[in-house]
């Protein structure tokens, strides 16, 4: 019997972008956060044209860590709502959903809220990791590059995040 007790931990922080929700919105879809993100580059497994939709199922791989294995288990673009199940095997889960909304004339307001459940204990080393300081600073710094790719159309340079 094993005497590991999974951790769970949940976070929740809303940025403001410059845009209408429908330039922004698909800035959260598998393909989109390519324009705005310079280390993303998921493999699209299905469908492989990448087109959001329940079930679009890819995978990315970071520096220094395993492969991550995405799916999309919402998908409501009428409602400018999508949710990610990620696993990071041997390490955690992670349930992302993302709410975006009009907020003023050409202001969209999206709130990104993390759920980390942990599969071992290095999965638990990293949720302790994971606070609510840490995580605001790390979806700001999502905020900036957005920001930047919708005033200059182009992603924003690793040296000035």
């Amino acid at each position: 019997m094993s005497t590991f007790v999974a951790q769970r931990v949940t976070r929740s922080h809303v940025i403001q972008l410059p845009a209408i929700l429908q330039q922004v919105f698909p800035l959260f879809e598998p393909l989109g956060e390519k324009l705005w993100e310079v280390d993303w580059n998921p493999d699209m497994l299905y469908p492989v044209t990448g087109e959001a939709e329940v079930g679009t199922t890819f995978t990315t791989r970071h520096a220094n860590e395993p492969t991550k294995i995405w799916t999309i288990v919402a998908y409501e673009r009428e409602q400018s709502h999508v949710t990610y199940l990620n696993i990071l095997p041997q390490s955690h889960t992670s349930w992302i959903d993302v709410r975006c909304q009009q907020a003023e004339e050409q202001t969209s307001r999206v709130c990104v809220t993390y759920t980390l459940t942990a599969l071992s204990p290095q999965g638990n080393a990293l949720l302790a990791t994971f606070t609510q300081q840490h995580y605001q600073t790390w979806i700001s710094s999502w905020q900036q590059a957005i920001t930047h790719y919708l005033l200059h159309g182009q992603l924003l340079p690793h040296n000035q995040e």
